[in-house]
C-alpha cells in the first residue's frame, strides 16, 4: 500500500507540474515509471518494465504526459504472453535529436491497424467504428502543435510480434511553453 501511495503522489505531483507543459525528459520518464508502478500492482504483476534512460537526454525539454498515453495503450493493447514493455532514450548528437522508444512485446498491429490509427481526428467519429487510437494520435498532435512540425511519432509493429512506438523531438535544453518551438 505505502508503495502504491508513493507513485500515486509522486504520479500526480508531475502530472500537475506546477502548471508547465513542458518539463524535462527526467520527470516525464519518473512520470511514466509511477504509472507502470501503479499499473503493475494493480494487474497483480502481469508484466514487467524496464526503462533505459541515456543519462545526456535527461536534461532535455519534454512535453508533459506524452508517453504516458503511449504506454497505457501498450498495457491496454498490446501485452501478449510474455508481458514486457521497454522504454528507451536515444541523443543523436549529430542531428541534435532526442529520441524515445516504447516498446510491447505482445500481439502486434496489422497494417489496417497502423493506417487507421494514422487517421486524423475526427474521420471515424460519425462511422460508429471503434476509435482505437485515440492516445497515440492525441501525443501526435501534441508534438504536431508544439514543435511547428520539427517532431515526430512512428508506429512499427507486426502482428503477433508487438508494437514499438518512436518519438523524434529538437533537442532543446530550455523551451518557452508559451510559444511553439521555431526552428525555421
Amino acid at each position: 500500500a505505502v508503495r502504491v501511495v508513493t507513485a500515486l503522489a509522486r504520479f500526480f505531483r508531475i502530472s500537475l507540474s506546477k502548471g508547465k507543459s513542458i518539463i524535462p525528459v527526467r520527470d516525464e520518464l519518473e512520470h511514466v515509471r509511477n504509472y507502470l508502478m501503479i499499473q503493475q500492482m494493480r494487474f497483480k504483476n502481469k508484466f514487467t518494465y524496464t526503462i533505459d534512460a541515456a543519462p545526456e537526454v535527461l536534461g532535455y525539454a519534454s512535453l508533459k504526459l506524452m508517453l504516458q498515453p503511449l504506454v497505457e495503450n501498450a498495457i491496454r493493447y498490446g501485452l501478449g504472453e510474455e508481458g514486457k514493455i521497454a522504454i528507451q532514450t536515444f541523443f543523436d548528437k549529430k542531428r541534435n535529436l532526442v529520441a524515445v522508444t516504447i516498446e510491447d512485446f505482445g500481439h502486434g498491429l496489422s497494417q489496417k491497424e497502423i493506417d487507421e490509427i494514422n487517421e486524423p481526428f475526427g474521420y471515424r467519429w460519425n462511422t460508429g467504428k471503434e476509435n482505437r487510437g485515440i492516445g497515440i494520435r492525441y501525443v501526435k498532435a501534441m508534438l504536431s502543435t508544439f514543435y511547428q512540425g520539427n517532431a515526430d511519432l512512428f508506429v512499427n509493429s507486426k502482428r503477433g510480434t508487438g508494437t514499438k512506438i518512436t518519438i523524434i523531438l529538437p533537442a532543446a535544453k530550455e523551451v518557452d511553453e508559451h510559444e511553439c518551438f521555431d526552428r525555421r
